[in-house]
């Protein structure tokens, strides 16, 4: 018998499984025979579920194999460091990024900001105060091989969008550096997340040959890889350089006290160092490295996401589970990313029953509720929307609880006609317990814990106002 060529995909493994089925169901069928066709028929399928178990034993062999692939990989260490860098190290170009200036995405994400930085730095007279020693730098690292004297670049001009017509098309070259003293000039075409697109490395050089003549002409093709560009006629034109270059050089000032800079922008610099290394350069940038693992070891990767907890929906059970026992709590409207309940003492007031727009089946206007930020957990005390029936009720609860600023955290400093949270926790659990301690019961036992101290404090003393609300409501009927 041969043996059985191995799956590629998941098709073809299920087409495998199908074809055994009719193999099981003779084994059905022959519980029925008498002892002689059973004999026969077994001997017949036997072959079949023979080629089915080395199947699945293959694939059970190919799957350990990934996985010991997976493991063994150096990388996954060097994602574990920088994941870790970037939970643990503050990066302020982030973090405004993160506030929502400007675009409100992250700056290193904009092509436009490095070069900005970048003709910051290179100009001689910057804010900086370094002069011209990262020009100097840089041009040295570019193969400018003319630098001279440092005072030679003093007077050195830099333009970011130096703007051109060539041939009835108009361009703008990211950064142009002239030195009118040496007659040298210096050309940055910076590409960070984009391509080059067409002609325009053509039409650039094309419309610094007419525009200066006589200068000497250095052309860099600045990207985070050191790509060259990709028309061959300009590859011998355009010299390829990588931002790890700019890293080692900003690296190097960040580093030597000896080169004079104002106040703050060592500072400065050092958070850029860190968002290019973070962000930029594929060999240290998280997402780059992990695309890179990933595409490697995809099928084991994949088995491992397969079979990764679903957070939300487990936490979810143990939190149901944790109400079931509590005796006068009951569960009410569920969802994926909510459960909710509320206690039978709300039950005995008729104020509670206002068609509060939960549902079409609801009439319940309040309800604590288990709600999942991503997958944290927080508990909220939900005020239902504002009717004719429900409005003098509300308000009375909304006050009450702002008289009690040490018990309840509202999420409103006043009361809106929708909806409304009376209480908002804060997560219950945090990254930290999404790992091992998901299955050895240590995040479970917290979850619990949290759970058994605000049924023990917190609700108690919550409930009791909430009730002396609805009781001073029903005896003002």
């Amino acid at each position: 018998m041969n043996m059985p060529v191995h799956p590629e995909n998941e098709a073809e493994q299920m087409q495998l499984l199908v074809s055994a089925i009719p193999a099981l169901e003779r084994v059905t069928s022959t519980l029925a025979d008498s002892d002689a066709v059973k004999t026969a028929t077994l001997h017949n399928i036997t072959p079949q579920l023979a080629h089915l178990a080395n199947v699945l034993a293959e694939e059970q062999e190919k799957q350990e194999k990934g996985l010991n692939k997976l493991a063994a990989d150096e990388r996954l260490e060097r994602i574990r460091k920088l994941a870790a860098e970037q939970r643990n190290e503050f990066d302020a170009l982030d973090f405004v990024g993160e506030l929502g200036f400007g675009s409100g995405r992250a700056l290193w994400g904009s092509e436009e900001f490095h070069s900005k930085v970048l003709v910051w730095l290179l100009d001689p007279r910057g804010s900086h105060g370094l002069g011209d020693r990262f020009l100097t730098l840089f041009l040295l690292q570019a193969g400018v091989l003319a630098v001279g004297h440092p005072q030679e670049w003093a007077a050195t001009e830099v333009t970011r969008e130096w703007a051109h017509d060539v041939e009835r098309q108009s361009g703008r070259v990211d950064i142009l550096i002239v030195n009118p003293i040496q007659q040298i000039l210096c050309a940055i075409e910076n590409k960070v997340f984009a391509d080059e697109h067409g002609d325009q490395l053509t039409r650039y050089r094309k419309a610094l040959e007419s525009s200066f003549p006589t200068f000497t002409k250095y052309l860099v093709f600045l990207t985070p890889r050191g790509t060259s560009p990709a028309r061959e006629e300009e590859k011998q034109q355009w010299t390829p350089l990588a931002y790890s270059k700019v890293f080692g050089t900003v690296q190097q000032i960040v580093n030597n006290h000896e080169i004079p800079a104002r106040m703050g922008v060592r500072g400065f610099l050092n958070h850029y160092v860190t968002t290019l290394r973070r962000n930029v350069m594929p060999e240290t940038s998280l997402s780059q490295l992990a695309r890179k693992t990933y595409l490697e070891h995809r099928e084991a990767i994949d088995l491992i996401i397969a079979n990764r907890p679903n957070w939300v929906s487990e936490a979810r059970q143990w939190l149901r589970e944790a109400i079931e026992q509590q005796p006068k709590w009951l569960l009410d409207k569920e969802d994926r990313r909510h459960i909710r309940f509320r206690t039978e003492d709300w039950n005995r007031h008729d104020a509670t029953q206002t068609e509060g727009g939960w549902s079409p089946t609801s009439n319940t206007l309040l309800r604590f509720e288990f709600t999942f930020s991503g997958d944290l957990p927080s508990l909220q005390l939900a005020l239902s929307p504002k009717n004719e029936t429900n409005e003098f009720l509300r308000h009375k609860l909304f006050e009450a609880v702002r008289q009690k600023p040490q018990l309840f955290k509202p999420n409103a400093n006043s009361l809106p006609d929708g909806w409304v949270h009376l209480h908002q926790s804060d997560s219950i659990l945090d990254e930290s317990d999404f790992g091992i301690g998901w299955d050895d019961g240590t995040t479970r036992v917290k979850l619990e814990k949290w759970f058994a101290d605000f049924t023990a404090h917190e609700f108690p003393a919550m409930n009791e106002i909430i009730v002396g609300c609805l009781q001073e409501i029903d005896a003002g009927k």
